[in-house]
């Protein structure tokens, strides 16, 4: 996997998000943001041999590496990703699963040497500003099947912000894992599925009980080493499980 070219590289929050899509027979699919093109990818890995892979990329060089990725693939006639922003992508078709990574981090409050020295490319791949919770579930709520899914992951500390951004495009959490990094961290990481319909034991009465229902995966054991849960979850993508 090929990921010079691109500012946000491969990195265990995409495959974690990745391994834990449930393809549900989806013929076709949508990677919003796709960087090295790893989601689009895993998608193809996924799905069989009738669905559609598209990814989309807003930097140019990375849009080009995904494109190389995916032609050294074994599913490259699978797979198109184009150069193009969200805000002015049209598909012909709506998705049966959209997957995303996306930029999450809020534009730093204080200035600092790390944050100035971003690149550009860098900036764009990790801050919200160019694709925000709200574009992204406007989006998805025009452009997923009835019964398609969103697979996307935020940071545990705005769960409520992110839900609530979602309901209002009339998305519904009907999935959630809690991603710590070992046993004595704190969670970092929500990955979510939403949907166009609740889920069957969600009612706008007991959503506060449903999201207290989240399975947990940590990454680590105490041994430093990486966890049983970890491990099932990810196994196909990682030749050394």
């Amino acid at each position: 996997m090929a990921q010079d070219k691109c500012a946000m590289k491969v990195n265990t929050d995409s495959l974690i998000l990745g391994s834990w899509v449930n393809p549900n027979g989806a013929k076709s699919v949508l990677d919003i943001g796709t960087g090295t093109g790893i989601l689009a990818l895993m998608m193809a890995q996924k799905t069989d041999d009738a669905a559609d892979i598209q990814a989309i990329e807003v930097d140019e060089s990375a849009a080009q590496q995904a494109r190389d990725n995916a032609e050294m693939s074994k599913w490259s006639k699978r797979i198109s990703v184009q150069h193009q922003a969200l805000e002015v992508y049209k598909p012909k078709a709506k998705f049966d699963i959209i997957v995303s990574n996306p930029p999450y981090f809020e534009h730093s409050n204080k200035p600092t040497n790390a944050f100035a020295s971003q690149s550009h490319a860098r900036h764009s791949a990790r801050q919200t500003g160019l694709l925000s919770p709200t574009a992204l579930f406007q989006f998805v709520a025009n452009n997923v099947s009835a019964a398609g899914s969103l697979y996307c992951v935020y940071p545990y500390q705005r769960m409520a912000e992110i839900e609530q951004a979602a309901l209002a495009f009339n998305l519904f959490v009907t999935g959630c894992l809690v991603v710590k990094h070992d046993s004595k961290s704190d969670p970092y990481l929500c990955v979510y599925r939403f949907q166009a319909q609740r889920a069957n034991d969600e009612d706008s009465e007991n959503v506060a009980e449903f999201e207290e229902k989240y399975p947990t995966l940590t990454i680590r054991d105490h041994n430093g080493e990486y966890s049983s849960a970890f491990k099932v979850l990810c196994r196909p993508f990682y030749l050394k499980f």
